[in-house]
C-alpha cells in the first residue's frame, strides 16, 4: 500500500475504528480469514479487544481492504459502517451529540476528532444553499475504497441525530474514482453519490445547520470528560505516534526496536533521534510501556505474575518483579493486592 510521504511517523486512530468488522468478517467468512487480515497488516488481534488501543492508520485501512476481497463484497465496508452506533466511537461522539444545535455539534466534532485520531479533519464548508460536512484525511491511500465507505453511514447518523432518522441529505461525497462495482454504492445509498471528491462528505439545506438536538438528558459529557479518555495524554508527534506503536507491538509481547520503528514508519536512526529530542532513550520508552501495561495486568485481570512477566516479553518473572519494583517501589503482588483492597473499601463505602 502506496502512502503519500506527507507526515514523518504513521498516522494513528483508536481501535475502536474497526468497529463491528471483526464479527462481520467472521459471519460472512470465517474466524480463519479474521486472523489472517490483522496478520497481514502485522497487528495484534488482541487489538480489538480494547477500543481506545491506537493502531497505525495504514494498517486499519488495509485490514478493511483484505477484509472485503476475503467476503468477495464490495458493500464489506459499507455494512460495517451501518452497524456502528454512536457509543462504538467513545466519548467524543457523544459529546459532539449532545450540542443544542447541528452546527454547534459539527464544532465539537472539529475539536475532538484529535482524542481519535491525528490523520484526518472535519470541516464544514458552504456550497450554493448547501452545506458540505467533511471528513478529510490528511493521507491518501491508494486502495482506500473500503475504509472510505465504512464512514459514511457513521456521518449520515451523526446529522440525523439531529434531523431525524428519515432525514436524507442532498447527495453524498467520496474521494475515490468510480468502479466497475460502484453500482452497488449507490443503489444502498439513499442519495446521488459525488466520487473522485478531496473528501467523504454529507449535504445538507443551510437551514439544517440551527436545528436543535436530542441534548443530554442526565449527566452531560464534557470537552473534559472527553480529554480525559486520552492514553497518551502528555506527548506530542512523532513521540505520541512511537509510544502509540510500541504499546500495541507489546500485546503480541514484542520488544524489539526494529520492529517498532517500522511499524512508526521511520528508521532506528531517526526513532532514536525523535527520542533524544524528548530527553529519552529506547530503554526509557520500554519501561514507560511495559510499566503502563504492568498496571493494567496487574489492575484488572487476573493473569499470574509469571503469565505477565511473559506478556510483557521478560523471559523470567523475576526481573519482571525487580522492573517493576523498581518503577513503582512495590513488587506486582503487593500491588496487586493494594490496588483490590482499595476498590473493595471504595465499593463498602458507596
Amino acid at each position: 500500500m502506496s502512502i503519500a510521504p506527507q507526515h514523518s511517523v504513521v498516522p494513528i486512530t483508536r481501535a475502536a475504528g474497526f468497529g463491528p468488522l471483526p464479527h462481520l468478517i467472521t459471519e460472512w467468512e470465517s474466524e480463519r480469514a479474521l486472523h489472517k487480515a490483522f496478520h497481514a497488516q502485522g497487528l495484534p488481534l488482541s487489538a480489538i479487544d480494547d477500543p481506545y488501543l491506537y493502531v497505525p492508520q495504514p494498517a486499519m485501512v488495509g485490514v478493511f481492504e483484505h477484509a472485503a476481497r476475503s467476503a468477495g463484497r464490495r458493500d464489506f465496508g459499507l455494512h460495517v459502517g451501518q452497524r456502528m452506533r454512536f457509543h462504538t466511537f467513545g466519548l467524543w461522539v457523544q459529546y459532539c451529540t449532545q450540542a443544542p444545535t447541528l452546527s454547534e455539534a459539527m464544532s465539537r466534532a472539529r475539536k475532538t476528532l484529535q482524542f481519535h485520531q491525528n490523520s484526518a479533519r472535519f470541516s464544514l464548508e458552504r456550497e450554493g444553499n448547501f452545506a458540505v460536512w467533511r471528513y478529510r484525511p490528511t493521507v491518501r491511500y491508494e486502495n482506500n475504497m473500503q475504509h472510505t465507505d465504512h464512514i459514511i453511514y457513521p456521518m449520515l447518523q451523526s446529522v440525523q441525530a439531529f434531523l431525524g432518522f428519515s432525514w436524507r441529505p442532498a447527495w453524498f461525497e467520496l474521494n475515490y474514482p468510480r468502479d466497475a462495482e460502484a453500482h452497488v454504492i449507490e443503489n444502498a445509498l439513499s442519495a446521488p453519490v459525488r466520487f473522485r471528491q478531496n473528501a467523504i462528505g454529507v449535504a445538507l439545506p443551510l437551514a439544517c445547520l440551527y436545528q436543535k438536538g436530542p441534548g443530554a438528558l442526565r449527566n452531560p459529557i464534557t470537552f473534559q470528560d472527553v480529554q480525559a479518555t486520552e492514553t497518551l495524554p502528555y506527548l506530542q508527534d512523532p513521540l505520541r505516534t512511537i509510544m502509540a506503536m510500541a504499546t500495541l507491538r507489546l500485546r503480541d509481547g514484542r520488544t524489539d526496536i526494529d520492529g517498532i520503528a517500522h511499524m512508526a514508519g521511520v528508521g532506528v536512526r531517526t526513532l532514536q533521534r525523535y527520542l533524544g529530542a524528548d530527553g529519552m532513550n529506547y530503554r526509557d520508552l520500554l519501561a514507560l510501556v511495559r510499566s503502563r501495561r504492568a498496571t493494567e495486568l496487574l489492575r484488572d485481570t487476573d493473569m499470574t505474575i509469571t503469565e505477565i512477566a511473559l506478556s510483557l516479553g521478560y523471559s523470567e518473572h523475576a526481573n519482571f518483579t525487580r522492573a517493576f519494583t523498581r518503577w513503582t517501589g512495590r513488587p506486582p503482588l503487593s500491588y496487586r493486592r493494594e490496588v483490590r483492597r482499595s476498590t473493595q473499601a471504595s465499593v463498602i463505602q458507596a
